[in-house]
């Protein structure tokens, strides 16, 4: 007697059969979604009438008082604190670049790189962990993590471009 059961095929997505790939142009709707939080946060930050500084210096003087982890911190205590000023420019440095990297689709992968250490960062003040049900900053780590390894700026952005010239480079 003859039993065969059939197993579904599990292949790795290839980016030869598009019928096992999610399509790129999806994933320029979330690399769009991010590029533009990341724009209306540094916006409001530089549009403010206190410096951005202040409210920094403030959030984190609020660490403490979450269950931030004991090596956070110290990093904010004896790092961040103490250089507030450049924090806080590189901070809005940061944003900047990323939201302009998702938003043009130009140098994406660095892009969702920046963006993926910002939330982690945000994430890691706020006292909260990957897996905490209530972290959006986890959710937008993971989407830019996703967009990095999508190269979702070759869908509907420069680096598609980029990439036909130099199709061997990691940055798109």
């Amino acid at each position: 007697m003859d039993v065969s059961v059939a197993i579904p095929h599990c292949a790795i997505p290839s980016h030869t059969n598009p019928d096992r790939t999610v399509p790129r142009a999806l994933l320029s709707i979330l690399r769009i979604y991010v590029g533009v939080i990341l724009f209306i946060s540094d916006l409001g930050k530089l549009t403010r009438n206190n410096p951005f500084v202040d409210e920094m210096l403030r959030f984190l003087r609020g660490v403490t008082t979450r269950r931030a982890s004991a090596p956070y911190l110290h990093f904010v205590q004896q790092v961040v604190i103490p250089h507030a000023g450049l924090f806080s420019y590189l901070i809005m440095t940061g944003e900047a670049f990323a939201a302009l990297s998702l938003l043009t689709g130009t140098l994406t992968r660095l892009g969702a790189t920046v963006a993926g250490f910002l939330f982690l960062n945000y994430m890691l003040a706020e006292g909260r962990t990957l897996w905490s049900p209530d972290s959006e900053d986890a959710a937008l780590i993971f989407i830019a993590l996703v967009l990095f390894l999508g190269h979702a700026g070759r869908a509907w952005g420069i680096d598609s471009f980029l990439a036909k010239r130099w199709p061997n480079s990691p940055l798109w």
